[in-house]
């Protein structure tokens, strides 16, 4: 027999040949044991190179990188806040804004919440050209509100609006008006506040108060001002508005007043005619002088003192000596301590007498308040033993109480083109 010869497949696409059923195989996993699919152990290192028989490490683990992840999150917040928003910034004047704080306390120091009206007026050639930035909902160029709250304490910010040329020179007086709640006496009538400029020293302003009504049983309203004192860009002022220290002084005052101790003393001691000028210098220092500095750019020392109707003595003095130049000169640097009417006066009725209207008298006198040097704020004086002046030698500087040739210091940091004026309770002698 020959070799059996197999059936031949019939032509692709043949459609008329018949085709065999065909039969369809389970497909079959070669890893499966018994019919059953392998599955992958748990945590599979997604890495090949893994040993898959090693614990992963922490820093793969999806939760505890997501943990440190808000840890570092709130590490970097936290300094974040501590380098700008845990600072004192919020009681700081920007470059361009001025700002005022008040802080109201009782006699115990507890803070008070005490309401207050403040009235901020500009340039006369742009009065209302301003915004508040505290309180936020301040209406431009108008009154702003606002009370001290539980921590006693309130915050004022105003610049210069959009339409003033200059910004960097908007200079503005501010006014303000407190509902006195019964029982409580703020301080007065003058209130030391310190100054900061965002560019200079720390010095001190003088903040009048007056109250409409002396019974402390009943509501009253405060109006508080600064006669002396104009806010520019950059300045942040706080006044602390605290009745302790001030209740005992008013106190003492009434004493000697109700006792007439000091007019006993007078008459006691008729013969020596020195003894009344010092008390009479004394008693006026409570009342502040107004100084004016005139609002156009470059004003000088003569200026603010030709302005000035509580330095109308010092000016007239000034025109007998023939110094107006002096204090002109717009190229000067000058530190003036310019006595107060009061104390011209007081000067004046000495014994001997001296003849104010003699230049020759006049002239030595004026130039022993005079360095022609350098300009020293209050905060510098203090920080020296004396300062040399134009006639006779230097006046003695005591910084411990604050005083200049035996003078103290009533309104302080009056600024000008050419200098700084600083007046004074008395007038000056002239050193040897």
């Amino acid at each position: 027999m020959g070799e059996p010869t197999l059936p031949s497949a019939p032509p692709a696409g043949d459609a008329g040949s018949p085709m065999e059923p065909t039969t369809q195989m389970p497909a079959t996993d070669p890893m499966a044991v018994d019919g059953v699919p392998p599955v992958d152990p748990p945590d599979a290192p997604l890495d090949p190179n893994e040993d898959p028989g090693e614990p992963k490490p922490w820093y793969k683990k999806p939760g505890p990188v997501a943990a440190l992840v808000v840890v570092v999150l709130a590490i970097l917040g936290l300094l974040g806040w501590l380098i700008f928003g845990g600072s004192d910034s919020d009681d700081a004047a920007t470059a361009t804004s001025s700002l005022l704080t008040i802080e109201a306390t009782d006699s115990t120091g507890t803070s008070l919440d005490i309401g207050f009206v403040i009235d901020v007026v500009g340039p006369a050639d742009s009065p209302t050209s301003f915004v508040w930035l505290r309180p936020s909902d301040g209406k431009p160029g108008e009154s702003a509100g606002d009370s001290t709250g539980s921590d006693g304490r309130v915050n004022f910010e105003w610049e210069a609006d959009d339409t003033v040329a200059d910004p960097a020179n908007w200079t503005s007086t501010a006014s303000i008006v407190a509902k006195v709640p019964p029982g409580w006496t703020p301080p007065g009538p003058i209130v030391d506040c310190v100054l900061k400029p965002i560019d200079g020293q720390a010095s001190v302003v003088s903040m009048g108060v007056e109250l409409d009504s002396p019974d402390a049983t009943i509501d009253r309203f405060a109006t508080l001002t600064f006669p002396n004192y104009s806010f520019s860009p950059g300045d942040s002022v706080t006044c602390k508005l605290s009745a302790t220290a001030p209740v005992d002084t008013t106190v003492v005052e009434t004493t000697v007043v109700d006792t007439t101790v000091v007019d006993t003393t007078v008459v006691d001691t008729t013969t020596p005619a020195t003894t009344s000028p010092p008390e009479t210098t004394v008693a006026p220092s409570t009342t502040v002088p107004v100084v004016t500095v005139p609002p156009q750019p470059g004003a000088t020392l003569w200026d603010v003192i030709d302005k000035s109707p509580d330095l109308s003595e010092l000016k007239a003095l000034i025109q007998v000596a023939g110094l107006e130049s002096v204090l002109q000169d717009p190229n000067a640097t000058i530190t003036l301590f310019a006595p107060s009417n009061t104390a011209i006066e007081n000067a004046a009725n000495i014994v001997p007498r001296p003849d104010l209207t003699d230049p020759a008298v006049v002239t030595p006198i004026l130039l022993a308040h005079i360095d022609d040097t350098q300009v020293l704020m209050i905060a510098d004086v203090w920080g020296l033993t004396e300062v040399v002046v134009l006639e006779g030698g230097p006046q003695p500087v005591d910084g411990t109480a604050e005083t200049i040739g035996g003078a103290s210091v009533l309104v302080a940091d009056v600024k000008a083109a050419n200098g700084v004026l600083h007046v004074i309770d008395m007038v000056l002698p002239i050193q040897p």
